[in-house]
Parts: structure tokens; sequence; C-alpha cells
């Protein structure tokens, strides 16, 4: 799907992303050319999550990755060195969250969590097991009440279709396919005020003495935005090109996303929120000293070109 353009003359750049309609910015980008107008060559480099494209970013086999916030914190935290010059949405909207085997009177979380010990499963490493630790954290679920069983996201929807697990608290589009095939069986809770993740893009530290490239790739992505503004359902068409997902997942999920290049203070929220959560989880060390994450973000590319776009 994401072969090298043959073209001459153009400077060969590798990211790093998991196919999602969360990458729509840069999947429009890439298929209307604007990439090519500032003279780069994009090679897109698919991964299943983009916790792994960061890993594959931080190894050196790519020039930039994509991913939700959290890989962020655990990665920084762990003392990999790289920057956040960029989001890819504003905003994300109940874009992670739990959907479950409907039982009837159980149409609360809290009843249905605590009706009986529950299976659910989720992406570890990422936003949706953040989210389940705040979600079930709010409702007051201790570690004997739920058994959290760790799956790709691909393998979701099946695992609770097929009941061998209760519920699962994945992002899009695959709570949306669950709940799609599920259809009247399927109950979904959510809760926008915990967390809704958000995608960023990681470049290497060495950008800070030359955001030449950096600054390419953000322009050829603010025209992507643009472009998705005034013609979505062209947009549309393209990220179902990409993604291979139907019509009606993609309409389903589309104003779930604020499409925009931007840095925005909930990144800041989360990454410390997450930073705290990780060594309360053990992820990290109590010792762990959670740094200043405003360091990480380079913004001066971004304010040089869409002053508006940089909100922290």
């Amino acid at each position: 799907m994401f072969q090298k353009p043959e073209q001459t003359g153009l400077q060969h750049v590798t990211v790093g992303i998991q196919t999602g309609p969360a990458n729509a910015l840069v999947m429009v980008a890439k298929d209307k050319g604007f990439f090519e107008k500032q003279g780069l060559n994009v090679e897109l480099k698919e991964f299943a999550a983009g916790k792994d494209a960061l890993i594959a970013f931080l190894g050196g086999s790519l020039d930039f990755s994509i991913s939700g916030d959290v890989p962020v914190t655990l990665s920084t935290l762990a003392g990999n060195k790289f920057v956040v010059p960029a989001q890819v949405v504003g905003k994300t909207k109940n874009e992670v969250r739990v959907v479950a085997r409907n039982e009837n009177t159980l149409d609360t979380a809290d009843k249905f969590f605590k009706a009986k010990k529950r299976k659910l499963s989720t992406s570890i490493g990422g936003g949706p097991e953040f989210f389940t630790y705040e979600f079930l954290n709010k409702l007051g679920i201790t570690k004997d009440q739920v058994e959290i069983i760790a799956q790709k996201p691909g393998d979701m929807p099946a695992a609770l279709i097929s009941g061998s697990v209760d519920a699962i608290a994945i992002f899009d589009p695959f709570a949306f396919i669950a709940e799609k095939q599920l259809g009247d069986k399927a109950i979904t809770f959510t809760d926008e005020s915990l967390y809704s993740e958000l995608y960023v893009i990681e470049a290497k530290e060495s950008v800070k003495q030359d955001f030449t490239t950096l600054e390419k790739l953000l322009n050829g992505l603010i025209e992507a935005e643009k472009f998705t503004k005034d013609n979505p359902e062209e947009a549309k068409i393209i990220v179902i090109k990409y993604t291979k997902l139907d019509k009606e997942t993609i309409d389903g999920i589309w104003n779930s996303f604020d499409f925009r290049i931007a840095l925005t203070p909930q990144l800041l929220e989360y990454l410390n929120r997450e930073a705290q959560w990780a060594i309360d989880t053990a992820k990290v060390t109590k010792e762990t000293v959670i740094p200043n994450f405003r360091d990480i973000i380079f913004d001066i590319p971004l304010k040089k070109i869409s002053p508006s776009a940089v909100e922290i």
C-alpha cells in the first residue's frame, strides 16, 4: 500500500504510522501530493499500533513517527530523547471507550462492572490502558473485581462477539466496529472527562538545530488540514483507501476527530497525568522524577508556520 514513489529530486523521508483514521491528515497529504509540493518523498511505514511506530523510530529506522500520547510519556520516563513538534489532531471525543455485551438491566458502567468479576481486554502500553485505569478507578472497581486481558486492537471486536471477554476498552475504529457488529447486543460506556486520546508526531532532537525537513512536513500537513476542512467527503475517500475501512465506519467516527495540526494545553495535562499513573502502577519506579514535559515540546517550527496553532 505504501510503496516508495519513483519521483526523483525529492528528499526521501520515512514516517511510521498506525493506519487508522486519526492519521487522516497524513494520508491526505500523501495522497494529494502536498508533501511532494514541499520537496519531500514521504514513505509511510505501517505499524499495528502507534507505540510500535515509536519503538521503530527510537531504534533509528524512521525519520518520524506518530503515536498516541501515552507512548510519549512512557518513552520519556524510560530516558529516551526525542521531541514532539505537533499533534495531528487538535482533540478527540470519546475516541477511547468501553464496549460491553449488553446484559439488559445492567445499563450503567457501575452496575455492569459490579455485578460480577468481568474480563476486560485492552491494549497495554497506550491510551486504552490509561483510560481503563482511570475509568475503573472512578467506578471504584478494584483489581480483584476485574481481569484485564492484553489484546491487539484488531482482535478485540471478535473477542467481544465470541464472548471470550465481557468488555473491551479501545479506540476507534475498533470500538465502532464492535458496536456495529454487536448491534443491540452492545452497550457503550464513555467518560470524555477522563481521557480521549491525542496523536502526536515524534522527531529527533537534532531538529532543534535544523528543522528544514520538519517544517516541510508540517507545511504539507497544514495544507492537508485545509483540504480536509473544505473537502471532507473526498478526505474520507482517501482514508477509506488507506485504512480499508468501509464508508459506514468512517462516517460513524469522523466527527470524533478534530483534524488539525496543533499543540494544545490538553497534551501537557495528559503527559503529566500519565506520568503519575506510570508511577502509581509500577510501570516505572517510585523514585522516577516526573520531567517537565514542556521541554520535549518543540514548538518553533509550528509557531513559525501557523502561530495560532500553538496554544501552549
